[in-house]
């Protein structure tokens, strides 16, 4: 069995978009899906300091599978993300492991030598996975290394009355902070602040067993990801607190929109508090406010999907009683080529 493999664009590969809309109707249906215009620009307009790729497999005429590769070029220049998609009609014939050793030729050739990936996978708390996801990657030559848990929070469920009160319990401890709040690039006098605490995510967040370079994060690179949103149609709400004393942004936390979509989808993305303000509540309110914010922006928001570490005990309990609730578990995967 031959596949036709060829680099998908917009102009020339109009049914890719479709086999990733049919997969990821049957392995994830609560999950949150690109738009056509973000799923394209993964090719046209890749994100900054990475390599994006996309490669479209054909079956006698039809369009059968999808190869994603993202290769960063800044830091972490080994490695390379690989995303391997089959439509659900043609699985079980092979086909994924040929699209997977296209993936690896097509890193090699980029000159990487580690691989990542990520499958849903059996987490403790959440509602069973299924099995042949994790089985494939393993039989790729895959080890774990990072257990996730995606909860979700349906916002028509939101109780007012409990995040009034988480609110009233923060602020008690939080004594000399601010909250700030913007939309998109951050204000000039805080974007310092903001690369900062972006740049301390992989040294703050639990990473488990992944090699990671953290990234370098500089005003620049918060101004040029933000632009990569924008033109994905996407809108940013933020929040964060200031140390009065200091006048430094201490905590961060934002919500992407998607006006493409027509399902009500939101993003929950980073939470951070610098380790020096810490013990304040800081992330609470933030994440509290912020929602509130998303909400005014985009009244029509039904599910925000956030993902934690499975270790990650802190920022889970403050989700946890905004009312985010287990909805998958997942895995990222790595291995040497």
């Amino acid at each position: 069995m031959s596949l036709d493999i060829a680099l998908a664009t917009l102009a020339d590969h109009d049914d890719a978009y479709p086999v990733y809309q049919a997969a990821m109707t049957v392995d994830n249906p609560r999950g949150p899906v690109f738009s056509r215009r973000a799923f394209d620009c993964f090719v046209t307009d890749p994100f900054p300091g990475q390599i994006g790729e996309r490669y479209l497999a054909r079956l006698d005429g039809a369009a059968v599978g999808l190869v994603r590769i993202e290769a960063p070029v800044l830091e972490n220049t080994d490695m390379a993300n690989v995303d391997v998609i089959v439509a659900p009609e043609f699985r079980r014939q092979g086909l994924g492991r040929q699209l997977f050793a296209y993936a690896v030729r097509r890193a090699q050739e980029l000159g990487r030598t580690k691989l990542h990936c990520a499958t849903m996978y059996d987490v403790e708390g959440c509602p069973p996975a299924p099995a042949a996801p994790a089985a494939f990657a393993r039989s790729l030559g895959f080890e774990p290394a990072l257990p996730e848990i995606a909860r979700q929070l349906e916002v028509a469920t939101v109780d007012e009355a409990v995040l009034d009160r988480m609110l009233a319990e923060a602020w008690a401890k939080a004594e000399g902070y601010r909250v700030v709040q913007w939309l998109g690039v951050p204000p000039d006098d805080l974007i310092d602040d903001v690369a900062y605490l972006d740049g301390r995510l992989f040294s703050d967040a639990p990473t488990g067993d992944l090699e990671l370079e953290p990234e370098k994060v500089t005003a620049d690179r918060v101004r040029e990801r933000e632009a990569s949103l924008t033109v994905r149609g996407r809108q940013t709400v933020h929040t964060g607190l200031v140390h009065e004393a200091s006048g430094k942004l201490v905590a961060w936390t934002t919500i992407c929109l998607d006006p493409e979509l027509t399902n009500g989808q939101a993003l929950q993305f980073i939470t951070l508090v610098d380790p020096d303000h810490r013990g304040h509540r800081l992330g609470t309110i933030a994440k509290v406010e912020n929602l509130r914010r998303a909400r005014q922006e985009d009244p029509a928001i039904a599910r925000i999907t956030t993902w934690n570490a499975a270790s990650n005990g802190y920022m889970i309990s403050i989700n946890e009683a905004m009312g985010f609730r287990p909805a998958w578990g997942g895995m990222e995967w790595q291995r040497a080529l």
